[in-house]
């Protein structure tokens, strides 16, 4: 299937794996770059998807491969390490996954997803919603919430469409409304003495956002 890479802040692509090893040979590309293709969580280590991929004799003239209109997800860049607790509201201007704890909210005009692994003790207002992980508190999400088979949800949700997969927890009630209704204001939430310092950003690619 074709590949995406992001580079230097750019993502190029999509790219057969015959024509990547091309740009490994002539050092447009390097291992330590990462790659991405439909139906991944995250972006991967090119030399980890294409470990003994050999290269052609004799490669082919290679021209700049042109920048995707629109980057695949997840983006990596600009990443929260794991370690990290933001206390109040995340926001996030795009498309991104959420690997750190958050105790507050989180806001998104995109999608928000809750990478596996990963507790949050906060309201989510975004787009679309995909949990993977543990959320505490309410979710409102404008076109679409998914619980995945390992995610739980403590808190209720409002979405236009709502989809839960088997072997997910959900303890709350789900209110479907039409696409682009207000979400309902969720309640303040009390704040520690002493918070931690705050970020923004997505998932860094462990695997690698």
């Amino acid at each position: 299937m074709p590949l995406f890479v992001t580079k230097n802040g750019q993502t190029f692509g999509p790219h057969e794996p015959e024509d990547i090893a091309v740009f490994l040979g002539t050092g447009d590309f390097l291992p330590d770059d990462y790659c991405w293709q439909e139906g991944w969580n995250e972006w991967r280590l090119i030399s980890s998807v294409l470990p003994d991929r050999p290269l052609p004799a004799q490669p082919q003239a290679v021209v700049d491969a042109p920048p995707v209109s629109s980057p695949p997800p997840p983006q990596q860049h600009g990443h929260i390490p794991p370690d990290i607790e933001i206390v109040g509201t995340l926001k996030l201007p795009d498309e991104r996954t959420v690997t750190c704890r958050v105790d507050g909210a989180i806001v998104s005009p995109s999608t928000v997803t809750i990478a596996r692994g990963v507790s949050v003790k906060a309201h989510i207002q975004a787009r679309s919603v995909v949990i993977f992980g543990t959320v505490e508190g309410d979710v409102h999400a404008e076109e679409r919430a998914v619980l995945k088979s390992s995610s739980t949800l403590h808190g209720d949700i409002h979405a236009a469409r709502v989809l839960v997969e088997e072997g997910a927890t959900f303890n709350g009630k789900s209110h479907v409304q039409s696409k682009g209704a207000a979400p309902t204001k969720s309640p303040s939430r009390k704040k520690p003495t002493n918070p931690a310092p705050s970020a923004a950003g997505a998932k860094s690619p462990a695997s690698p956002a």
